[in-house]
């Protein structure tokens, strides 16, 4: 075997993908040829270097993508756990503000009618601090909230304790309320945009649980305060 072919083998003979046959032949010319054998010695030091510095970046690199891998973990968890954690407050608040509401007694509730611009809003307060009010409008034919039923319900939110919902506990405790739009005292804006010219027979019902108020709209708009 001549020094050529030799280095030209060296690579794959390191790598252990020459046969049998050629590994006998590398060994008997190492024997006789000390170029040859210190070439491979260097070839071989060379290629463990770069293996060991390929292996190192490899390791790095899974390390790498480990920590990328438990950043995201960890950030997949707090979502998971805010989005929960919503979802409960949500679910709790619908349940005590809407579920087993009753018709509120007229006695417990304080309505004003104010106007600003052309907007009447009749609006309900409890004169109670531990309820709460909710009025439902039920459309009929003419396209405007006809009938106000008037709800009540425990304000679970009057419990000091609970200051870290002041926001809703605000909202809650601030009343509810009703709109109307007018153009001028004979014509109404429906929810949908449109016009209707309202008559004395035109009047909204609002409900309680043991009365019935009926307003026309027409004196509802000449009796809002601005």
């Amino acid at each position: 075997m001549n020094h050529s072919v030799f280095k030209d083998l060296v690579p794959s003979y390191i790598e252990n993908l020459t046969s049998e046959e050629t590994n006998r032949q590398m060994q008997e010319h190492m024997e006789q040829c000390e170029d040859c054998r210190k070439y491979y010695i260097e070839m071989k030091e060379g290629f463990s270097d770069e293996c060991f510095q390929e292996k190192k970046k490899e390791n790095k690199n899974v390390d790498y993508l480990k920590k990328v891998r438990a950043r995201n973990r960890k950030k997949i968890l707090i979502i998971t756990g805010t989005l929960l954690a919503l979802f409960i407050m949500i679910f709790v608040g619908y349940y005590f503000l809407f579920v087993h509401m009753w018709a509120a007694d007229e006695k417990n509730v304080q309505t004003t009618i104010q106007k600003k611009d052309n907007v009447v809003t009749v609006h309900f307060q409890s004169k109670k601090d531990n309820r709460y009010l909710l009025a439902m409008e039920e459309y009929g034919d003419q396209g405007y909230g006809e009938t106000i039923i008037v709800y009540e319900n425990w304000n679970i939110f009057a419990d000091s304790s609970l200051n870290k919902f002041s926001e809703l506990a605000s909202s809650v405790q601030d009343g509810t309320d009703v709109t109307y739009t007018f153009l001028d005292e004979n014509n109404l804006v429906l929810p949908n945009g449109k016009e209707t010219k309202l008559t004395n027979q035109d009047k909204i019902q609002i409900v309680y649980k043991n009365s019935m108020e009926e307003i026309p709209l027409k004196t509802l708009y000449e009796q809002a305060t601005d």
